[in-house]
């Protein structure tokens, strides 16, 4: 089975974890399922269990163009309403969708998705780096090297291809970022806010 499968498999099972923690906001969980479910369908690709490519590369570009932005989104600003409600999560996610269909499907512009990709990982970087959480920059900034890593067609590490960087440094960022305890103190305000008084 080629090497692809193992670390997409790895990668479908950090988004699971982070899907499943109820504490992490929506926004992020939205992102994780997203991601998770190109991982799952590239296991499935490339282990040849169920190759179709073509859903495989459609949400992966979904991940690239809408679940990036949405995390960095709650990585900047962990209390907007964009990363806690499912209303503007899910229409955030779907305009940054439909971008994403018209750069790569309509005018043929991938890079405009791979933009959209680096900008969120970037700018989630700064933001950490300059809260001073910094294990949780580094790891965010290996998913950034994987990023550009895989851009390059790079094939820095014996018997592993370009997509499996990627995978790796995504599966490292995510589970940095799931680590972090970055919504830790925002979601104990929220579950300590009294409850409104009835008339």
């Amino acid at each position: 089975m080629p090497s692809l499968a193992y670390t997409d498999g790895v990668l479908a099972l950090v988004c699971l974890w982070l899907l499943s923690r109820a504490s992490l906001p929506l926004g992020v969980r939205i992102a994780a399922g997203t991601l998770g479910a190109a991982a799952v369908l590239g296991f499935l690709r490339f282990s040849g269990l169920y190759p179709i490519p073509q859903w495989h590369q459609f949400v992966s570009m979904l991940g690239a163009c809408a679940a990036f932005p949405l995390l960095a989104v709650a990585v900047l600003w962990p209390d907007a309403a964009v990363a806690r409600q499912l209303k503007f999560a899910a229409i955030f996610f779907i305009i940054l969708a439909v971008i994403g269909v018209l750069a790569v499907g309509v005018a043929q512009k991938r890079v405009v998705v791979d933009a959209l990709t680096v900008i969120s990982v970037v700018a989630m970087v700064i933001s950490l780096a300059r809260g001073g959480r910094w294990p949780t920059a580094l790891t965010t900034a290996l998913m950034l090297v994987g990023l550009l890593l895989f851009a390059a067609k790079a094939a820095v590490v014996p018997a592993l291809v370009p997509g499996d960087l990627l995978h790796i440094g995504m599966a490292i960022g995510l589970l940095g970022l799931g680590m972090s305890g970055l919504w830790q103190d925002t979601s104990h305000i929220e579950a300590q806010d009294p409850e409104p008084h009835g008339a």
